[in-house]
């Protein structure tokens, strides 16, 4: 049955060469109809104009006094006139709807004359949210401050968001890899999940979509309707401008450079440090209007955005380090055996993004309009790492280019007065790779001395970049979904079918034109390398293709039910039931040998298996209560599972993991290194001389789910007098299915000891499988939880002034974050006693408290009608960023073959006095001198617990991962606009901006310090172990320093940017 299921879904997909989106795109209206007596009417004419465009929406009254029109734009002004025999026509003026919201509109009709009777809106209509959401209108976004114009800069705006340094926005202490992103319905977030950023483009340093496109965006965290799904994190849902009835066009830019900086460095206590000179500027605009009045509509936006500056770090740049002498040697010696010049004088890093946006929207009639969006995007960004014990040349390095393609078309028809339906599909076709100017061979040369010799410690790489020779990613995201709704009484009945497929190709390796490791200068002249690296495509597999990678197909189709019951005026439930069905198309190439292992050792996972299929349900219920016919208290909320994708390069390592695909030799006997050659098909040879590369397989379990959580959400609205509004809005999620990774090539062998003689200092060692690097295992996990409480108090007055004030109390709690692409680091960097079982703990996007001011300001039109200004100002604070106490480790602490994953042990006084440390020495003079001896690193190690809030009372147990925070964070951002009318008539005018981000630092140097992103912090370093009388080991410890999270550089300054916008 399932394999039908499979069949039937791709044979649909490849028909459509197209898909959908569960995300809505519209709005609606939605309210009932009586006479004076409050009785219901029944065949009430309504209809709707968006004045703008002149398109028109009609219904009529059911048998309840009911209308509901769906599909609206979003946005306004509307006029509403509801007419019926022998009643006074009513019109509602100034009506303005919200994306993804129903306006309620509850017409009451005097009897009397057929003449019109104008009813000012003013009060009239609610919206009806359920779960946690937030609208941002185009107001909104245009007054967020931003510079790089990012729509992350609005949804911050949300009180469950957290802009993460990590990667990305947080929602509700998530990974971003578990939201989902939308504009007009199609897909724009990194499915694959190899973007920080989560977006199409981030990679590249690209937006996903001009703001200047965008008219409004709708964040999504608990919404009880099953339409919207594929997210366990936050939603993001986005719709672009529409023509209307007028001509319109507009012209932007916008520009900064080094002196919109602040001038000081927090990170070398506040020295004056002014950034060097470069450049930051974006472009563009849009146009606008009718093809044929009231019926069909353009809108399509243009923007560049191009940035460059110098790099820091470069041959020459001063006598501490490489000298340009030295490094014009290296490049003749690199022609010599090579044939390729290279260059070595201070480079521009540059960065620019294309992006243009076509929309057509098409009222074919009544009741029936079809909407046809194309985006492009065409990005690049120069990776120049660089720094100052690592030297790049300058062709050594790689260009990271992104193309991106996505159309969307959705049709909306009505069906008679009872039947609604929405059909939607998209195709979003992504190009990632990295551009390299040349494919030769790499040389690694380690301890280089700087110009004046007064330190060897610079690393030079010369050649194709390691990782970028082979280095690629194809996404192809077909989407489909039809959504039919019926009106029925009270009731709306949807019915629902959205499903994705995916196809995706990920190439990934590393050493594909070989390395050549030298230790020092001398050695690389003399040609003496000391290690030789290679990786390339199974020849035999690929049929000669050195650089072949395996695709990955998969889909998801879904299929719901909901009923949005309208019981009174006062309540409102909405049920329904949501069913997935994820299901991984093709399979990986099976592994003969490993899968003889695995049976041999017991172990369940095989490599060229994928999960199983299976039936995810996701039932919801929502509500929203008013306590009386004011209105003035509402209780709304909800209960119900989510499901979301899974980032799919954890199912693509699987594919490109298998042992098969990629072969490679590490090469450590000099006699056996080969010579250098430019065409690796000349090395292929050598795969089986010296030592065969340890492979890293990965594999996933057949019982694998996609995440899945349970949430539930319940608020108090409550308007106040003088048009005040009060929120408390609180939100529990339950983890159903999370990922979780262990490493089955390890077996525990003993016990290793933080401090000799404790027991509670005890943990697992063990020793890796000589067979297999890792074997990293992906399965699922049902332990983790997050919650929140948020209280937010807002007021919009008329005069123009927009307050808003909000708190934020919560936290999230994980086993794993999944925040790497790569399975094998997924398991490393996960800091745990047993790295094969970790404990719950705080997660890495955990943000306790977050306080949120907006102030927003528009004046008047003052001198004559020709000025208005325009004034915003947001506030942030927050807990920052947490992190872990650790060891760095010279010696692999547990023998799990990773060094720098093993919590501290913080031991108790006593037990302080038993852990073993070394002396610190150094050579002076040819003599062995103490520069620290045990007993000053011991007092050092006592006065640093003694000084952490965290540690002091945590003593004789081992940190919890993610213990501590980095200190509270204040950012105050601030956009003024002023604009100038030139023809009133038409609205054109002049708009100037300046946006400053970090104010505070404007003001004072010392104030709106930014920590940076940081992981851990190492007290000690386990140098080594001891055997002790008993047999068992314990670990030997040096004092290392690394204390406490350090302020950046670049996020600590104030950054300001100036801009003009013609509207015409």
């Amino acid at each position: 049955m399932l394999k039908r299921i499979k069949l039937f879904a791709l044979v649909a997909m490849l028909l459509t060469a197209m898909g959908i989106n569960a995300q809505v795109t519209t709005s609606t209206m939605s309210g009932v109809v009586t006479d004076e007596n409050n009785e219901v009417l029944v065949g009430a004419t309504v209809q709707a104009v968006h004045v703008p465009s002149g398109t028109k929406y009609n219904a009529v009254s059911n048998l309840d006094g009911r209308f509901t029109m769906q599909g609206m734009r979003t946005g306004g002004p509307y006029t509403v006139k509801v007419s019926y025999v022998g009643y006074e026509t009513s019109q509602y003026d100034g009506i303005s709807l919200q994306l993804g919201e129903t306006f309620t509109l509850n017409a009451k009709l005097a009897t009397g004359s057929q003449s019109l009777s104008e009813v000012v809106v003013t009060g009239q209509g609610r919206l009806q949210q359920t779960g946690a959401a937030r609208n941002f209108s185009l107001g909104k976004i245009e007054g967020a401050p931003s510079i790089d114009r990012n729509i992350y800069d609005v949804v911050k705006n949300m009180p469950l968001a957290n802009r993460s340094k990590i990667g990305g926005i947080s929602f509700s202490g998530t990974n971003n890899r578990y939201n989902s992103f939308q504009v007009d319905g199609a897909v724009t977030n990194d499915v694959f999940g190899l973007s920080s950023g989560g977006t199409n483009g981030s990679q590249a340093s690209a937006n996903p979509i001009s703001m200047d496109a965008i008219q409004e965006i709708q964040v999504v965290v608990a919404p009880f309707d099953v339409r919207q799904s594929g997210f366990t994190g936050g939603g993001i849902n986005a719709i672009t401008k529409q023509g209307t009835n007028d001509f319109h066009a507009t012209v932007f830019g916008y520009y900064n450079n080094q002196d919109f900086y602040g001038k000081y460095d927090a990170s070398n206590g506040n020295v004056k440090s002014p950034l060097t000179k470069q450049h930051y500027y974006t472009v563009g605009g849009n146009i606008s209007g009718p093809i044929a009045k009231d019926k069909l509509f353009f809108f399509v936006n243009l923007e560049n955005h191009n940035e460059s500056y110098p790099s820091s770090y470069y041959a020459g740049l001063n006598s501490t380090y490489l000298g340009a002498a030295t490094a014009q040697r290296i490049a003749d010696r690199y022609k010599e055996l090579t044939g390729i010049d290279e260059s070595y004088g201070r480079r521009d890093v540059k960065r620019n993004s294309f992006d243009i946006l076509a929309r057509l929207d098409w009222n074919i009639n009544q009741n029936h309009k079809l909407a046809l969006r194309y985006q492009h995007l065409d990005a690049y960004d120069d990776k120049y790492g660089v720094g100052y014990t690592t030297y790049y040349f300058n062709n050594s390095t790689y260009r990271f280019n992104n193309l991106t393609n996505a159309f969307v078309a959705e049709l909306n028809s009505n069906f008679g007065p009872s039947f609604y339906n929405e059909l939607r599909a998209s195709y979003t076709r992504v190009r990632d790779h990295r551009d390299v100017p040349y494919q030769a061979p790499t040389f690694y040369i380690r301890n280089v001395a700087s110009e004046d010799e007064s330190r060897r410690n610079i690393t030079v790489n010369i050649g194709t970049e390691y990782s970028s020779g082979a280095n690629s990613l194809d996404q192809d995201v077909y989407l489909l979904e039809d959504n039919l709704s019926w009106y029925k009484g009270n009731h709306t009945i949807t019915f629902g079918t959205h499903n994705e497929m995916f196809v995706l190709k990920n190439l990934f390796m590393q050493y594909n034109n070989g390395e050549w490791a030298y230790n020092s200068l001398d050695d690389f002249f003399n040609n003496k390398p000391n290690a030789f690296y290679f990786r390339c495509a199974d020849p035999v597999l690929s049929g000669g293709n050195l650089r072949y990678a395996p695709q990955t197909k998969a889909a998801q189709l879904g299929f719901y039910v909901q009923d949005k019951y309208d019981y009174s005026r006062n309540l409102q439930l909405t049920y329904g039931l949501r069913v997935d069905v994820p299901f991984i198309i093709n399979n990986p190439t099976e592994n003969p040998d490993f899968n003889a292992f695995a049976e041999k050792k017991g172990l369940v996972p095989r490599v060229g298996e994928t999960p199983s299929t299976k039936l995810m349900l996701s039932p919801r219920f929502g509500f929203r209560i008013y306590a009386n016919d004011s209105h003035n208290t509402l209780f709304r909320g909800g209960l119900g599972l989510f499901t979301g994708r899974v980032p799919f390069v954890w199912i693509s390592n699987t594919f490109n993991n298998t042992g098969m695909e990629v072969k490679g030799t590490t090469i450590n006997n000099a006699a056996d290194i080969p010579a250098v050659t430019t065409n690796p098909q000349d090395l292929v040879a050598k795969l089986a001389s010296g030592k065969a590369a340890p492979q890293d397989i990965a594999t996933v379990s057949k019982k694998f789910r996609y995440p899945q959580v349970l949430r539930a959400n319940l608020a108090l609205e409550q308007r106040l007098p003088y048009g005040w509004k009060f929120t408390l809005e609180g939100m529990y999620s339950k983890t159903f299915n999370n990922m979780y990774v262990s490493n089955l090539a390890l077996t525990q062998s003993g016990s290793i000891y933080a401090v000799a003689g404790s027991q509670a200092s005890a943990a697992p060692y063990y020793s890796v499988d000589k067979s297999y690097n890792s074997i990293i295992n992906l399965e699922n996990t049902d332990r983790g939880f997050s919650y929140s409480v948020s209280g937010i108090i807002e007021r919009n007055f008329d005069f123009g002034l927009d307050l808003l004030a909000s708190y934020t109390f919560g936290h999230s709690k994980s086993v794993n974050d999944g925040t790497s692409s790569v399975a094998y680091s997924n398991w490393k960097y996960n800091y745990a006693v047993d790295t094969n079982s970790p404990t719950l703990s705080y997660s890495s996007f955990d943000q306790p408290n977050r306080v949120l001011v907006t102030v927003g300001y528009t004046t008047p039109k003052y001198a004559n009608g020709f000025l208005q200004t325009n004034i915003a100002v947001t506030y942030n604070g927050y807990n920052g960023q947490r992190y872990s106490l650790t060891m760095s480790e010279s010696t692999d602490y547990n023998g799990d073959g990773y060094r720098g994953n093993s919590l501290l042990y913080i031991p108790t006084k006593d037990e302080l006095n038993s852990m073993i440390f070394t002396d610190i020495t150094t050579k002076k003079d040819g003599q062995t001198v103490v520069k620290q001896s045990a007993a000053e690193q011991r007092a050092l190690f006592e006065s640093f617990i003694e000084g952490d809030s965290y540690a002091k009372n945590h003593r004789g147990a081992y940190a919890d991962r993610n213990s501590n925070m980095a200190p509270w964070e204040n950012q105050i951002d601030v956009h003024f606009a002023q604009t100038f009318f030139a023809l009133k008539s038409r609205g054109s005018k002049i708009v100037f901006t300046a946006d400053i981000l970090n104010f505070a630092n404007l003001l004072n140097k010392d104030w709106g310090a930014s920590y940076g992103n940081v992981y851990n912090v190492t007290p000690l370093t386990c140098v080594g172990t001891q055997k002790l009388a008993n047999g068992a080991m314990a670990a030997k410890y040096q004092w290392n320093g690394y204390t406490e999270p350090k302020k950046a550089n670049i996020s600590s300054r104030w950054h300001a940017q100036i801009g003009v916008k013609f509207v015409f």
